[in-house]
């Protein structure tokens, strides 16, 4: 059975691992008494050797119609995945050379994000490339964003809030935050996650890869999130792996509404 204390424990280390609830007596979470960004990093953590490295290049822009060829081969790893937001049928992102090359086509206009993954004894990398389609005289022209229809419950809230994240890169960033949590979700569900301290320790290294030098601007984000996670412990609604594993699908939806 999951003892409530193991909740609060992963409501305390929630996403990252970035803020610990002071009133836990587990040294383990406390945090750097520092002002700056480190402080939201738990210590002591684990040393990882920078081995996995992503380098993408491509064309920053092709028309409706060309073919885009990229390539990772400069990157330090071993092997790798790619996914892209928005998603695209299977005949229009074509990746081969053990996920070292990809080509990707498209009959509609609009910014392409690629992510991509990959790993190196133990260490992982991840970054994010945007690929513009504009339209070259044939198919489809898709007009100017209009705001996403946020799902409702909680996804609607973790939308709200995401969208008030002050960064640059705000859409990639939240589409890497979507793929951590489905991940986290899908090792739960498949039984490869059991206890509160796995999840945690899973969300949080997850999670830090995906925001990299951009969690200062997550923060606000987080706080709200944690504060979110506390409440639904205190009801009962946060306990259990299958109660973690819905509330994670919840909080990816409302990030992919972001990254639309």
């Amino acid at each position: 059975m999951w003892e409530k204390m193991k909740t609060w424990v992963t409501v305390g280390v929630l996403v990252l691992g970035l803020v610990a609830i002071g009133f836990l007596a587990v040294d383990k979470y406390w945090l750097k008494p520092t002002p700056n960004p480190d402080a939201y990093v738990i210590t002591p953590g684990p040393v990882v050797n920078a081995k996995a490295e992503i380098v993408i290049e491509g064309p920053a822009e092709i028309k409706i119609g060309q073919l885009a060829r990229l390539t990772v081969e400069k990157s330090a790893g071993k092997t790798f995945k790619w996914q892209m937001l928005p998603a695209v049928a299977a005949e229009n992102l074509q990746v081969y050379d053990d996920g070292r090359r990809a080509v990707f086509s498209s009959p509609t206009t609009g910014d392409y994000v690629f992510i991509v993954a990959c790993s190196n004894e133990g260490d992982v990398d991840l970054k994010t490339y945007t690929l513009k389609v504009t339209n070259g005289g044939g198919g489809v022209v898709i007009p100017p964003d209009n705001p996403p229809n946020p799902a409702t419950g909680l996804a609607g809230k973790v939308y709200e809030w995401a969208k008030s994240v002050q960064s640059p890169n705000l859409k990639a960033e939240a589409g890497q935050l979507a793929i951590s949590f489905d991940s986290i979700a899908k090792k739960i569900e498949d039984g490869q996650l059991t206890t509160a301290d796995q999840i945690a320790e899973a969300t949080k290294l997850g999670n830090r890869a995906a925001l990299g030098n951009s969690l200062q601007a997550w923060i606000p984000f987080l706080e709200k999130l944690q504060k979110e996670m506390r409440a639904q412990a205190e009801a009962g609604l946060l306990v259990t792996p299958a109660q973690h594993a819905t509330m994670w699908r919840q909080i990816a939806e409302g990030l992919k509404n972001i990254a639309k």
